[in-house]
Formats: C-alpha cells, structure tokens, sequence
C-alpha cells in the first residue's frame, strides 16, 4: 500500500471507527445488524422519506426542534452516501476483475465479506499476483477536488437560527413596549375593537354602555387586534420596541449541517497516470481497467477518508450527546434522534468497510496522489 493510501486509513480509521465503536459500547447496540434493526424499527418518517427534515416539527421547543432536524438530515445523507459509495466501489472492482480475469464467484459477497469488500480483495489478490517476478506498476494521480454547495450550506445554517421563544420576550420586554395580540383581558391600548372598558373616546358602545368599537385610551377587556402594553391572559406573537436578545444560532445545528453538506459535496474526477515496466498483455489489460475504473477507487478514498471523516466522527458523538438533552422534548424526537444516532453508527461502518475495500486496490497498484 503506498504512504498516501496508509495515511488516508490511518486518519479515517482513527476519526470514524474509532467513534463508531464508542458509540457502539454506549448501550445503543453491540453489532451493526443490530443497529440497522433498532434504527428500521422506531418510527422516525422523516429519517427514510425523501423530503425535507429540516422542516419537520419534531417538539415544541424550538431550540431541540432545530438541533433534531439537522441531526435528522446529516444522518439521512450519510445513509445515502454509504450506500452509494459501497456500491461505486464494488462495481469499480468487479469491472476491473472482470478484465483481468478474476473468478466471477470471488467476487460475491459471503458470511466473510461484504460485496465491496469480497469484489475488491479479489482483484487486489490477483493484482498482487500479476505483479510478481519484479515487475511492476505505478499509478500517479492528482487528488480530486471536492466543492460544498454553498446555497445548502446558507440554507442549513438558516434553519439553525433559534428564534426567540415569545415568553423570553414578555419576560424581558418592559411592559410599555410590549404588544401583540392578547388571548384573554387586554389592559392597555387596542387597535382594533375593544370589547369591554374603554378609558378614552370609545367609537361604539354596546346596549349596557360597555366599548365595543375601535378605543382611543386603554382597554380593558377583549381586543380583536394588536393589544399594547398589558394583557391578561396569553400573549400572541408579542413584539419589543425594546432590546430582546436576538436569534442565536446552535451549535450542534451547525455541526449537523456541516456534515450534510460536506456529504453532498460533488468532486472533480482525478487525473490519473498508470505506468509499467513490462509490456505482457496481462499488463496491458490491468493498465487500461485501471486507467478507466481506479479514479472511482481514489475519489471514494478521498471523499470517505479525507473529506468527511471529521464530519463522520461529529455525528457519532452528537448522536450519543443529543440524547442527554431530549428532557420533555417528546417521543416523536427522542425516537427520531435515537433511530438517527442508530443510522450514523450503521452507516460509518459501511462507510470505512468501503474505504478499506477502494484502498486494497489502489495500494496494491502503488498509487500515490500529488499535489493538486
């Protein structure tokens, strides 16, 4: 394997299984079945639909419900990504076996082995064997780029704005300055009718001489609009003319949709150069597979190992975290926040088991990446 490809396992074993395997002795589950069986089975819709989950209402406090739904996200992406590397990984090696005459059956997933795992440790067994006898093989390559979508970023980090909750506005807005619409006896001016005591020029009165039109003073009673100052009863969307401590935005939501977008992150396909020092036709057929398959295998190392890992190993320990700060946020998000850790824990298995499978290959070729 060369140093580039032993670095990339290295740092993504160190990052992202290492934490997976934490989270795995927490108490959530002892084996990855067990946990894709935990995760399938708490009914969480927003984790396996294909819509937004962001915009899922999973509890009234708005603070959880932004955290929930960014976790909710990052999970359903990282899912997505596993499951799209493994297979691009496997089909990678199996094309390559394929040409360079690797048993078909060797390839197939068993009790051992997973299908990239299984697809690629055959054709890294048969290339080590074409390369015996002193020959050998080079494959140089520049490394991929990989750009985040900077629009899905804003749009994340948007959600992750907390707004205010409309009782720290009461609590902190002097009642002189405090209006919005009054669910119970308004003590103050009305801007709409006034149904009750009117102190000031009432526009209509009702047969007992009580306001029931628009009041120019203080009312006191029901107000069918904006209610300043006083009220009796539940504020409705209330407003400060005064200084409320603004939007905040969370940082365990901000965490989460770092790694979505990471996740989704597209990359340039990698320039790549495969040299020989023989001209056997067994060769022949190794350099032109690799040269039309092997930049799967090293965008797939890249992207799993370099890319997200530190993403990957965020989400494993937000998993374990959020789940201490769920107290009366409600079944529906302790569920989806429990069936989501389940899902990253699932998924960055998968994910390094892909990682692993791409680097057998590139290593066994002597594949070094340059500078970009």
């Amino acid at each position: 394997m060369s140093q580039t490809s032993r670095a990339l396992t290295v740092t993504f074993a160190a990052a992202v299984v290492a934490g997976a395997c934490n989270f795995l002795s927490s108490g959530a589950g002892q084996t990855t079945s067990n946990l894709a069986n935990v995760a399938g089975g708490i009914a969480c819709p927003a984790l396996s639909s294909g819509g937004d989950a962001l915009g899922v209402k999973y509890t009234a406090k708005a603070e959880l419900n932004a955290k929930v739904g960014a976790f909710v996200q990052a999970a359903k992406d990282l899912q997505r990504l596993a499951v799209q590397w493994d297979a691009e990984v496997t089909s990678a090696c199996r094309k390559i076996g394929a040409d360079i005459g690797v048993n078909p059956a060797a390839m197939q997933p068993n009790q051992n082995a997973t299908a990239s795992q299984a697809a690629c440790g055959a054709v890294a067994a048969k290339v080590q064997g074409l390369l015996k006898g002193g020959v050998k093989i080079e494959a140089d390559y520049t490394p991929p780029k990989c750009e985040v979508d900077a629009s899905a970023r804003a749009r994340c980090d948007g959600r992750c704005k907390v707004e205010v909750d409309p009782g720290e506005i009461v609590a902190q807005c002097t009642p002189a300055k405090l209006s919005g619409r009054c669910q119970g006896t308004c003590k103050g001016q009305c801007d709409g009718r006034c149904s009750g005591q009117c102190q000031g020029n009432c526009a209509v009165k009702d047969a007992q001489g009580r306001c029931a039109g628009k009041c120019e003073g203080t009312c006191t009673g029901q107000c069918d609009a904006t209610c300043h100052a006083s009220c009796q009863g539940t504020w409705q969307a209330p407003k400060c003319e005064g200084r409320v401590t603004p939007p905040k935005v969370d940082a365990d939501c901000k965490a989460s949709c770092e790694a979505s977008v990471k996740f989704s992150a597209q990359c340039s396909k990698p320039r790549l150069e495969v040299k020989t020092s023989s001209n056997a036709q067994a060769l022949g057929k190794l350099v032109a597979s690799l040269s039309a398959n092997l930049p799967v295998l090293l965008t797939a190392q890249i992207k799993l190992g370099r890319e997200i890992a530190g993403e990957v190993q965020t989400l494993v320990r937000l998993g374990g975290e959020l789940r201490g700060k769920l107290q009366g946020a409600g079944e529906q998000a302790i569920a989806c926040i429990t069936a989501s850790a389940s899902a990253v824990a699932t998924a960055s298995v998968s994910i390094n088991v892909s990682f692993k499978a791409s680097a057998s290959v590139s290593g066994a070729v002597g594949a070094s990446g340059k500078a970009g």
